[in-house]
């Protein structure tokens, strides 16, 4: 049993980003339901679909807009199919001679801009017209339908339409500023009712604790009150101790009564009471066996974090999963024991059995996903290093960059399949396109799998037969397939990165960008051995991008990331009723920035970094 020291804490938590627009029904400003936990509303659980996220303007009643004129437009759009919508797109003799029939079926002329029907609805025509160009890839020309847009008089519908279709780009692209911004245009803009306000509140929270982060949770003035009130509720949520905390955010509800955060402030102050109750946590690991290294380093992070906090009242025992027969043993000892909140197991098989007990008195932090998740066990939450979310972000940054069609390298066997399929399935629902795929085994499979996919193969036939029709020496050149305009590069190892990225260039394809896991970066600072890397755009965990951070660790053992998942393990455990509360909080940690899904689960967010002349640099 390990007891804290009493010096100095290093360790700064932030919170939340849960800022995709979410559809919802409550009180105005109100939480979803997260039964049993602070801040609980009547409201459903509603986790918007990938389409959904992507057109959420697309749900806004309209008065100006003909529904029947631009219906196959608008499910085209929702169904990622930019040929298809401007395919549907009416022209303007089609518009001209259009009829116009009552307000409520068809176009209404807009008193607000005093517009006439047609002109109206040709300011629509532009606005789809943008739309077409981002999701085909064509930046240049959307931003150019953009600003033209938004010269002109637009109808209230249209200009709302146009700053929700606005935020989900800043959301999508990660940009706080403009994320907070636009959502509070949009609530200045909205009724008093919960469907118009939540999904730009919930916004406006995830942007101000993200600002928050980025300025290390310095205070930032406005001379707007609403804008204060969120970013001051960040701030107070952002105290690393629990009892701090909740004094913090108690005196926020004092200083901004009739907030529309009212609601996230009181469910983080219940939790943090709760969360300052506790006094021990208990960490199941396997500490022998298969997964014996693996154990012992996300034990070794949990209790140099620990120690870091000097401000911990806690006290900390460790059991060997092994020992037990059944991983409900493990757990009943630890009850037993006086655990209030227990950190583990590490194996998928272990978490599923323990997801599968409906009473769990205490609270745990599970360190893997199972396989299948069928439910949602409000006594967990689940925390792990999947590299499936990682796969998923890459798609979403690659699209954000105007990405569209795409090439995948991947290796062979299940991993590779996992990853390729939850990129793919992200890929395709935001509108990209996978033309082609490189699979490969042993290293002399490589430039074979790379050369097929850019069909550089097919090329190497049309240049021997040109050769044979002369006597003399023909001089060709390869030409690969031209409808790419990104790499995924999906693999395992740092080794497997280094030897794929040069034959990428030499098969022609060097001035697409490539993306890449986290996995692809060894951990290695020897510029000379990453010098192959150049240009290669990745996600890295946070202490990658400061080592100094990673408490009582080695950054460049192999393990350093199962480090790093402990010490986040053990900031987790001591906010577990906060990460678990209605607000849905999120926490940016040694690994990610992680946010609770109202199952449970803990989504990562990684940083985006590229190698430029062997070093790794934030991007």
């Amino acid at each position: 049993m390990l007891r804290s020291p009493y010096c100095w804490r290093t360790s700064l938590i932030c919170a939340l980003c849960a800022g995709l627009l979410v559809a919802c029904g409550s009180t105005p400003g109100g939480l979803p339901s997260r039964a049993g936990f602070p801040g609980e509303s009547n409201a459903p659980d509603i986790t918007p679909s990938a389409a959904e996220d992507n057109t959420a303007a697309s749900d806004t009643s309209v008065n100006t807009l003909d529904l029947a004129l631009f219906a196959a437009t608008r499910a085209a759009l929702e169904d990622g199919d930019w040929l298809a919508a401007n395919l549907a797109l009416p022209h303007m003799d089609t518009i001209n001679n259009h009829p116009i029939e009552s307000a409520d079926t068809a176009l209404a002329v807009s008193p607000a801009a005093n517009l006439d029907a047609s002109t109206t609805t040709s300011l629509w025509l532009g606005y789809y017209t943008a739309r077409i160009a981002l999701l085909r890839g064509d930046i240049q020309g959307y931003e150019t339908a953009l600003i033209e847009l938004k010269s002109q008089r637009l109808p209230d519908d249209l200009r709302r339409e146009l700053l929700v279709h606005e935020l989900n780009i800043a959301n999508r692209n990660n940009d706080s500023n403009a994320q907070l911004q636009l959502s509070l245009h949009l609530l200045s803009l909205s009724a008093a009712d919960a469907d118009s306000n939540r999904p730009f509140s919930e916004s406006v929270w995830s942007a101000a604790q993200r600002s928050s982060h980025e300025t290390a949770g310095t205070a930032r003035t406005s001379t707007n009150s609403n804008e204060q009130g969120w970013l001051d509720l960040a701030i107070a949520n952002a105290l690393d101790n629990a009892l701090s905390s909740a004094a913090a955010l108690s005196a926020w509800e004092v200083q901004y009564p009739q907030h529309l955060a009212k609601p996230h402030a009181t469910a983080l102050r219940q939790a943090a009471l709760i969360d300052a109750q506790t006094t021990k946590l208990t960490l199941i690991l396997p500490l022998s066996g298969p997964l014996e290294k693996a154990g012992e380093a996300v034990s070794r992070g949990f209790i140099a974090a620990f120690f870091a906090d000097q401000e911990a009242n806690v006290s900390i025992d460790v059991l060997d999963s092994r020992r037990f027969e059944r991983i409900g043993d493990a757990y009943a000892e630890a009850q037993a024991k006086g655990a209030n909140v227990i950190v583990g197991p590490l194996g998928k098989r272990q978490v599923a059995e323990l997801l599968a007990q409906p009473d769990l008195a205490v609270p745990v932090l599970a360190l893997n996903r199972p396989e299948v998740n069928e439910g949602n066990n409000p006594s967990v939450l689940l925390f792990s290093l999947a590299p499936e979310d990682e796969a998923r972000q890459l798609a979403g940054d690659a699209y954000a960059g105007g990405a569209r069609r795409a090439l995948v390298i991947r290796p062979e066997g299940e991993w590779g399949e996992r990853m390729e399929a939850a990129l793919a399935e992200h890929w395709r629902q935001l509108g990209g396109h996978i033309p082609t795929a490189a699979i490969y085994g042993k290293p002399d499979t490589h430039s074979t799998a790379i050369r097929d996919a850019l069909g550089l193969g097919d090329s190497a036939q049309r240049s021997a037969a040109l050769r044979g029709l002369f006597s003399e020496r023909v001089e060709t050149v390869g030409r690969r397939r031209e409808d790419l305009d990104v790499v995924f590069l999906l693999s395992k190892t740092g080794d497997e990165a280094r030897a794929l990225k040069p034959l990428i260039n030499y098969h022609y394809a060097g001035e697409l960008p490539v993306y890449a896991l986290s996995t692809a970066d060894s951990g290695s600072s020897n510029s000379s051995l990453n010098r192959d890397l150049g240009g290669l755009r990745l996600l890295a965990m946070p202490w990658r991008m400061n080592e100094a951070t990673l408490p009582g660790g080695d950054s460049k053992s192999s393990s350093a990331a199962l480090h790093a998942l402990g010490a986040d393990a053990y900031a987790l455990s001591r906010r577990w009723w906060r990460m678990r509360s209605a607000a849905a909080p999120s926490y940016f940690g040694l690994t990610a920035e992680l946010q609770a899904s109202p199952g449970g689960t803990l989504g990562r967010r990684l940083n985006t970094a590229e190698f430029d002349r062997g070093a790794l640099r934030p991007r």
